[in-house]
């Protein structure tokens, strides 16, 4: 991502890749969260460093997600405490380094008479996570502190959460995790962080091929008896996915980071590589809200963990946990996955919930560690892959970890490259555990200072005082670069939606394609404004974007109506099997 300039052009239709003719320390492909913590380390390292991107940042699992920052209370169970201590510390810094994208959030965990394990247990699981947690609220700002954990009995919770099945129910253990408030946006800040410290990044670069050179036994022959075994990774092959033109970068490592899509990107080096990663699909329902402001935590009577996670005025539920076969590109929601999650809330729920409550999904594929155990009990750690010890030597691959501790994950993995591999230059310490990521706003004591000091700024800008917070709480201190714009045209301060729940803005989405890399209209509809995550985008939202990124990215009337026409049809696929699951009386 190239920062922002002082005064936004237009983009052209075609991307600058001068920046690969000099090589690169390392090339990072993947351009989710454990990628991109990767690059934003090794730049921070002062590695040149190069982050590529297939789709767009944050495109595949990264933004199918329950919008947790947690510190996965439930792997106590399975007995993970390195990986709880670890999350729960990586909570902590997310929540400084970012706190207008991370919030806190109340999580209910759940328990009736014939919960497994029982109330008193799962009183001391949570005693057990807090214990782990006891630095928790040193340097977060004061207001987003976790309060202690406590015990919410029957009618308490029964206020809290109306839903619920009385029948049995004994009441829940109170603790606070964090909000991923947009994931989608927190990605990005982090993308523009390893910008900041010098990384190059490229979405919409697909790595087709890795080059390699000859070891030094080819060498003595010239290059003729080149063989896999001593063929040493030194870049990649490149495809433009706009252009469909081919680019090649060298470098000196490459680490491979594309979650479930490793193997893909090792190409015809993947079956050498022994590289082995599990894929487990992760179906999320959007539906309206369920009328609380707690998450809830709780197990259905078919056995299944699920989350109801309030966020912007829905309720997120699931996720599913399901092995999954072949290519993750065709990963998408079955009328199964909705019934059985729809059979599990149902089962600890006074009201029946119907495909009618569903409004929307979300569906994603994790890249699990293959332990051998089945995908909802797999590892939640992390593998680095050295595959010098199968004949390629400067490339690595990375699998499993998530979201929470991908910033810890990248600290190790670059250290782990930086120690293996003496052809690397020397490299500058680097602590990024509470550093700010882009945007942030400074040190205001609280974060409600923070917004309220937002609202002062450009007070010739006329925009309402929701729209505004809107704006602050998703950029940061990057929303002024919206203001500016609204200043220097007022038409680019409406709304690109007529419902009330809506905040975007025209300026948002010229900001998206003049700064951000957003080269598609999902790009901007999904991950840089708010409104493709909020359930269905109608044509008249998606025409109003449309009209305002045209003319920059040098559409014509036909490239826009494909663009719409594209997004209307992944939309009506996911309708119809909601449809599908309503016509069956689910």
């Amino acid at each position: 991502m190239t920062p922002p300039p002082a005064a936004l052009p237009s983009p052209s239709g075609a991307r600058d890749f001068g920046a690969l003719d000099t090589p690169f320390d390392v090339i990072v492909i993947g351009g989710g969260i454990s990628g991109v913590q990767i690059a934003r380390h090794s730049a921070g390292r002062g590695l040149r460093t190069l982050l590529l991107e297939r789709d767009d940042y944050g495109s595949g699992t990264s933004s199918a997600t329950t919008k947790a920052i947690h510190g996965g209370l439930r792997y106590l169970e399975q007995y993970e405490f390195g990986v709880v201590q670890e999350s729960v510390t990586e909570r902590r810094n997310l929540g400084i380094a970012a706190p207008h994208l991370v919030a806190p959030q109340r999580f209910l965990l759940t328990a009736w008479d014939w919960s497994k394990p029982p109330a008193p247990v799962l009183g001391a699981g949570v005693a057990l996570y807090e214990a782990m947690a006891w630095r928790r609220n040193m340097g977060v700002p004061k207001d987003v502190r976790a309060q202690r954990f406590r015990w919410v009995g029957k009618n308490a919770l029964l206020r809290r959460v109306p839903w619920l099945d009385p029948a049995g129910l004994r009441g829940a253990w109170a603790h606070d995790d964090s909000l991923s408030v947009h994931p989608e946006r927190l990605l990005l800040s982090l993308v523009r962080s390893a910008a900041d410290l010098g990384a190059v990044a490229f979405n919409h670069a697909e790595v087709v091929g890795l080059v390699t050179d000859p070891g030094p036994a080819d060498a003595a022959t010239g290059g003729s008896a080149r063989t896999a075994a001593t063929a040493r990774v030194t870049g990649a092959r490149i495809l433009d996915r706009l252009t469909g033109r081919e680019h090649v970068a060298r470098s000196r490592v490459v680490i491979n980071a594309a979650g479930p899509w490793v193997d893909r990107a090792l190409g015809d080096l993947a079956e050498q590589s022994g590289i082995r990663v599990r894929q487990a699909k992760g179906v999320h329902l959007i539906m309206g809200s369920l009328g609380q402001t707690d998450a809830l935590y709780a197990r259905g009577k078919n056995g299944s963990h699920f989350v109801v996670n309030p966020w912007q005025g829905r309720s997120l539920v699931g996720p599913t946990d399901t092995a999954m076969d072949g290519d993750a590109d065709s990963a998408e929601t079955t009328a199964d996955d909705i019934e059985y999650l729809l059979e599990t809330i149902n089962s600890v729920s006074s009201r029946r919930f119907t495909a009618d409550d569903v409004e929307s999904t979300l569906v994603g594929v994790r890249p699990l560690v293959d332990d051998g155990k089945p995908t909802y009990r797999a590892s939640r750690r992390f593998d680095i892959h050295d595959h010098s010890e199968r004949g390629l030597p400067g490339a690595y691959s990375v699998t499993g970890g998530k979201w929470t501790t991908g910033r810890a994950m990248a600290a190790q993995v670059v250290e782990r490259i930086v120690r293996s591999e003496p052809s690397l230059p020397p490299t500058r310490d680097f602590d990024s555990r509470t550093l700010p990521v882009a945007g942030a706003f400074g040190d205001y004591g609280s974060v409600e200072a923070a917004f309220e000091s937002a609202l002062l700024r450009r007070p010739d800008v006329q925009l309402p005082r929701a729209v505004r917070l809107h704006l602050a709480r998703m950029y940061g201190t990057e929303h002024e670069r919206i203001l500016d714009l609204v200043a220097a045209d007022p038409a680019l301060g409406r709304r690109v939606s007529d419902r009330p729940d809506r905040l975007d803005i025209a300026a948002q989405a010229r900001y998206a394609v003049a700064a951000e890399d957003a080269w598609t209209l999902r790009d901007v509809v999904d991950r840089r404004l708010a409104l493709g995550t909020l359930g269905t985008v109608t044509e008249s939202e998606l025409r109003a974007v449309t009209a305002v990124i045209a003319e920059p990215l040098g559409w014509s009337d036909a490239d826009a109506d494909a663009q719409v026409g594209e997004y209307l049809e992944a939309q009506r696929r996911i309708q119809e099997v909601i449809a599908a699951v309503r016509a069956a009386g689910g």
